[in-house]
């Protein structure tokens, strides 16, 4: 669900297994998490101020 999310922010699937929910880590998940850049584009989004 966490990957999906990730989508409803505004992410992309990773290209390559990088230890994001956004690659196919997310079968790991909880042990694994958005870097900071994920992080950055879902703040500086269209739903970043919902977050804040």
């Amino acid at each position: 669900m966490v990957h999906e999310l990730g989508h409803a922010f505004g992410l992309p699937d990773s290209s390559y297994t990088d230890g994001t929910p956004m690659s196919g880590s997310f079968y790991d998940y909880p042990n694994c998490h958005f870097n900071q850049q994920q992080k950055d584009r879902i703040r500086n989004g269209p739903y970043g101020s919902f977050l804040s």
